[in-house]
């Protein structure tokens, strides 16, 4: 328990106030210095020199809220607030901003191995998704990445194409038989159809990098290496909005490889020292689950490529989980066990 407690390193809640007058201040009031969803706040304006005000607008991520708010329904993580005080026919603008974490405590599961298949020791490990009964798993580094069609019972390549030394790619997700693949820094990624013929290339948005990739059959999943996952549009591939992965404690760092399953994003998280998975809602942000996969790693090859844990692919034919990592040598058909 505390070994896994350890994954959520813990951020406290921060105000930022940047305001234009000196007589006036925002205030931010709650019974708890660290704020979670359905919690109340007061919002409260200090008067310095007892100036008459005639009018106050406050906003709460520019929608306009009253002086005390409720907040639920809110995407966790950053929020801003702002007031825009009238007073002796002059406008003052004040702003702040807050953490929004969960409510809930994260549950907590190990995992039970059903299986072990081959899988390439070479292949280092970036997207892996089931698609039709069939495993597709793209690969990184700069002059060794791929894109491949697996025979995951055997760990045969069925296909394989290469991808240009210049790009580093990463993770996959394949939607209306097309697949699209990220690169890391390069800022754009690459579609193609399931035969692995290349059709076309799309362009990153405010996210900073491509790391992983997931859909939910309408929108396409990106995450970018911080705690943030980007929504996309499936036809235009537009970046549409962004959510914030957070515990009841902390934002979630280096969301990595990406999986949607039964509606939740399980997400690899890149720790050099852990092999942990969490499972996200992805209405608002929260961590509902943690996967502590300690151990799974001594189980394959020794090798001085050996990485961390980082491929998760479900497979909805048979309702089945696999996991596997960067330059591991076996594919495992895991079960989830909740800690009692």
């Amino acid at each position: 328990m505390k070994q896994l407690l350890l994954i959520l390193s813990l951020l406290l809640i921060s105000n930022c106030e940047n305001n234009n007058s000196k007589d006036f201040k925002l205030k931010i009031q709650s019974s708890d210095k660290t704020l979670k969803l359905n919690d109340t706040i007061n919002i409260e304006i200090s008067n310095k020199r007892d100036a008459v005000i005639d009018s106050t607008k406050l906003f709460l991520n520019n929608k306009v809220v009253g002086d005390q708010v409720v907040l639920d329904n809110y995407m966790l993580g950053n929020q801003s607030v702002k007031a825009i005080i009238y007073s002796d026919g002059q406008s003052y603008t004040l702003t702040s901003s807050f953490d929004l974490y969960s409510d809930i405590t994260p549950k907590l599961y190990r995992y039970k191995i059903i299986n072990e298949f081959r899988h390439d020791d070479k292949a280092y490990t970036q997207g892996l998704e089931f698609y039709d009964g069939v495993l597709y798993e793209s690969t990184g580094l700069n002059g060794k990445s791929s894109l491949r069609k697996v025979d995951y019972e055997t760990g045969e390549v069925l296909k394989s194409i290469k991808i240009d030394d210049q790009y580093f790619a990463e993770g996959i997700t394949i939607l209306d038989d097309n697949i699209y693949q990220l690169t890391w820094k390069n800022q754009i990624g690459f579609i193609y159809d399931t035969d692995l013929e290349y059709k076309n290339t799309f362009e990153y948005g405010n996210s900073i990098q491509g790391w992983g990739l997931c859909n939910d059959g309408e929108y396409i999943y990106k995450s970018d290496g911080t705690n943030k996952i980007w929504l996309l549009d499936k036809k235009t591939l537009k970046e549409i909005r962004n959510i914030e992965v957070m515990t009841n404690k902390s934002k979630i760092k280096n969301i990595n490889e990406l999986e949607y399953i039964n509606g939740k994003i399980y997400a690899n998280t890149y720790q050099l020292n852990r092999d942990v998975v969490i499972i996200i809602n992805p209405n608002n942000g929260a961590v509902e689950g943690v996967i502590d996969f300690t151990g799974i790693r001594d189980l394959v090859k020794k090798s001085p490529d050996l990485d961390v844990m980082n491929g998760i692919a479900y497979n909805p034919k048979t309702d089945r989980l696999y996991v596997t990592g960067k330059n591991w040598n076996k594919l495992f058909e895991i079960q989830l066990v909740e800690n009692n």
